[in-house]
């Protein structure tokens, strides 16, 4: 049955401590803790466009907001003690796991808690290894990572962090092609991986069974005939078997740009690069279809539209009641920071 999602833009961002405004981010900090939203860190550019001289600027800020009749409200806002961008996420047992580069050669596993409407942050263990754009998720108080960039490279190996012993182990090997910013999701014991991209962008998918360490491979991403990149995409869950899905780059668009980036030379190169930062937001066709992924039958089918710029290295954050779109890049170094929000499909006819 296909149903219409209404989306009403109900906020904007806090503006980090020592700013003016909320720019928005992308690569953030992200969880549900108790039907209250976490989400922060993340990047930007807020002296302008790398052709124009701006630097990309990773924050520390890490925002606690409640749901509201009419939207949300901040309720807590922190600054950790170093910035806090593109790691990976997961919620168990009402803590926020997230591992953050702390060295060029560690990172630290950090845990957030909301206690009496503020935002908790201690650090649960040390790790020697950095890590970028890998997936994390969390089943049986283990905390399964990896299938990104491992120590500045892409890898495939996923490791499985004990949150009681805090030992950890490669616990098997990904059998897709090398990649970073896939989607994951654990159902049923097994471990979902989507997406992600490297030089070009991917829109299959695995599971691995995480007693038995089988994996298996699901059905591609393909809405009438065409392969849809999930290359910066996040996703929430819509229901009990269902996933939404939203934002991600358009292969074609990358693919062209990784390869005019990283053969041009010169005056070329730089001409290129020029032009390329400079498009309109609509010339990058980033994607702006209301996926959603079927988890009992693996299929893959469309809704609608979102009816606002389509968002890459967003937040996608699911509540009882409500899917939240939280900021994200809507063009190469540029983003937006507000909150979208839309219901579940759960809640949509109550």
């Amino acid at each position: 049955m296909s149903t219409q999602l209404k989306w009403t833009n109900v906020a904007t961002v806090a503006a980090q401590k020592g700013y003016e405004n909320n720019i928005g981010t992308a690569g953030l900090v992200k969880g549900v803790l108790g039907n209250k939203l976490v989400f922060g860190g993340g990047a930007n550019f807020p002296g302008g466009l790398p052709v124009d001289g701006g630097v990309k600027v990773n924050h520390k800020d890490v925002y606690l907001y409640e749901e509201t009749a009419d939207g949300v409200t901040l309720l807590d806002q922190i600054q950790f003690d170093y910035p806090l961008a593109y790691g990976p996420s997961a919620v168990y047992n009402d803590t926020l796991y997230y591992i953050a580069n702390k060295t060029e050669t560690s990172s630290e596993l950090l845990a957030f808690t909301v206690v009496d409407n503020k935002l908790k942050v201690e650090v649960v263990d040390t790790l020697p290894l950095t890590v970028e754009n890998v997936i994390a998720k969390v089943n049986d108080n283990k905390l399964y990572f990896g299938i990104g960039s491992i120590n500045g490279s892409n890898n495939n190996e996923l490791y499985a962090y004990d949150l009681e012993t805090k030992k950890f182990e490669v616990f098997s090997e990904f059998p897709g092609k090398l990649r970073n910013q896939a989607v994951s999701y654990v159902y049923n014991n097994e471990l979902y991986v989507y997406g992600g991209g490297a030089n070009e962008t991917y829109n299959d998918g695995y599971k691995v069974n995480l007693e038995t360490k089988e994996w298996t491979q699901l059905a591609d991403v393909v809405i009438d005939n065409e392969e849809v990149s999930l290359l910066g995409a996040d996703w929430a869950q819509l229901n009990e078997d269902e996933l939404l899905v939203i934002g991600g780059f358009n292969k074609d668009v990358w693919k062209d740009a990784v390869f005019n980036l990283t053969t041009l030379q010169g005056e070329d190169h730089a001409k290129y690069r020029d032009a390329y930062f400079r498009r309109p937001v609509s010339d990058y066709k980033w994607n702006k279809k209301e996926l959603v992924y079927n988890l009992k039958e693996n299929r893959w089918y469309q809704l609608g539209e979102i009816p606002f710029e389509a968002p890459c290295g967003h937040a996608l954050l699911a509540t009882d009641t409500n899917i939240y779109s939280i900021m994200g890049e809507i063009k190469p170094a540029e983003r937006k920071p507000y909150i979208h929000i839309t219901k579940t499909k759960e809640t949509l006819f109550k």
